[in-house]
């Protein structure tokens, strides 16, 4: 009863939000809007999620007005002036988990902009800082760096997209429970020193400014509310488990956000963490063979196969070549985010206070981590090329699953 309770719920109040939706203002506007997300260079202008009086518009800016608009980051406040219009009917269940009510033409931006707060300020200046460091790399591994450390694919070229979707890693550039741990791990040091409660709130505290810092995409909300709830269950003394903490988050998000039902992220991250919790484990305990063989498969296939069905909507294929790439790309990609975050902030800060006479010292201290991340984009570009499709994926998958069973069979005869 409880759940059927809260299901109409649920339902009464994703109709309630999506009805809000389609209630934008539209006509002429001049006056104050926010930033939302940091502004794109898109279709031969600038793209920017703005806020107006409490209702978010998909604004798209050319010349000076898209200059101005694209010196902004999101916080920021900005005058502009323009027309706003209706969103196409095509388009609003997929601008439906950003809460777009409408589409904004800018015509003029006032010069001046408006600080943001404290928080975002703050969150904006740690970005400037890693931006900093990672344009020491070249351009393509630049771009890749800040979407594998902070998800901000921005700079990103479509043959680079296309590359890490037909390799089946696109998931890395979208912040998720890796990036949260990672940023945990990093600051575990201190955290583990303050006594229980204390520990509890410096632990929300940090996940809740990883979240600004990183946009709030879906998936980070996902991997925050789970990692919040499991700080929660180790504070009280118990152990949630994975399942467990899955379904609280999911439930929290859809309950506080029910547009998120419409976001391809939020679901395949959710997909993904619940292959890890269910499916990983039983291919830890079937095959049988080395650890540091066994458990990065698994963990690969948990996630491939629980992002299986979000992907054949969505996208139409599941690459089976997202196996290989994945253990071949993961690991490397991890220790980009464990060590490139803390060497890019570092460096940014040096040079920042030094100038450019530290430069040739940060390029050293980041090339570590600019040959891991070159190595994640080949991993990328050569799954693509070698990707099948059609039957030959079909093949492949059906071939990943008699090696796993011909594995576990002859190591369970040599036991």
């Amino acid at each position: 009863m409880p759940l059927l309770i809260g299901l109409v719920v649920l339902v009464g109040h994703a109709g309630y939000q999506f009805n809000q939706l389609q209630r934008g203002a539209v006509g002429q506007y001049s006056g104050y809007a926010r930033v939302i997300e940091d502004p794109m260079r898109k279709f031969g202008g600038v793209q920017v999620v703005l806020e107006i009086d409490g209702k978010r518009y998909l604004a798209l800016a050319h010349s000076v007005a898209g200059r101005r608009i694209a010196q902004a980051e999101a916080g920021n406040m900005l005058f502009v002036s323009g027309q706003r219009s209706r969103v196409p009917r095509a388009t609003v269940l997929r601008y439906a988990p950003r809460h777009i009510v409408g589409m904004f033409s800018v015509v003029e931006v006032r010069e001046q902009i408006f600080s943001a707060s404290p928080l975002d300020r703050s969150a904006n200046r740690l970005r400037s800082t890693m931006k900093r460091a990672a344009d020491m790399m070249p351009r393509d591994e630049s771009a890749l760096f800040m979407g594998l450390v902070i998800g901000d694919d921005r700079a990103q070229s479509r043959t680079m997209i296309n590359a890490f979707r037909g390799a089946g890693l696109s998931h890395l550039t979208a912040v998720s429970g890796q990036n949260v741990a990672f940023v945990l791990t990093i600051f575990g040091v201190y955290l583990r020193r303050a006594r229980t409660w204390w520990r509890f709130g410096l632990s929300l505290a940090l996940i809740g400014w990883f979240v600004v810092l990183t946009r709030a995409e879906p998936s980070v909300l996902r991997a925050a509310t789970m990692a919040s709830f499991g700080a929660f269950a180790f504070a009280k003394g118990r152990d949630l488990g994975g399942a467990t903490a899955l379904a609280f988050s999911v439930a929290t998000l859809l309950f506080i956000d029910p547009m998120l039902l419409f976001s391809v992220g939020f679901w395949m991250s959710s997909l993904a963490t619940l292959g890890l919790v269910f499916i990983t484990p039983v291919i830890v305990r079937t095959v049988r063979g080395p650890q540091w063989v066994v458990h990065p498969l698994a963990t690969t296939l948990g996630a491939q196969v629980g992002v299986v069905p979000i992907t054949l909507l969505i996208f139409g294929t599941a690459p089976a070549i997202s196996v290989m790439t994945n253990v071949l790309a993961v690991p490397v990609a991890g220790f980009v985010m464990l060590v490139g975050m803390p060497t890019a902030l570092l460096c940014g800060v040096a040079v920042n206070v030094f100038g450019p006479v530290v430069i040739p010292l940060c390029e050293l201290a980041m090339l570590p981590v600019l040959i891991a991340t070159r190595w994640v984009w080949w991993v990328a570009v050569v799954g693509d090329h070698f990707s099948p499709s059609g039957m030959a994926n079909v093949v492949l998958w059906l071939a990943i699953g008699v090696f796993l069973g011909v594995v576990h069979r002859s190591v369970k005869l040599n036991a």
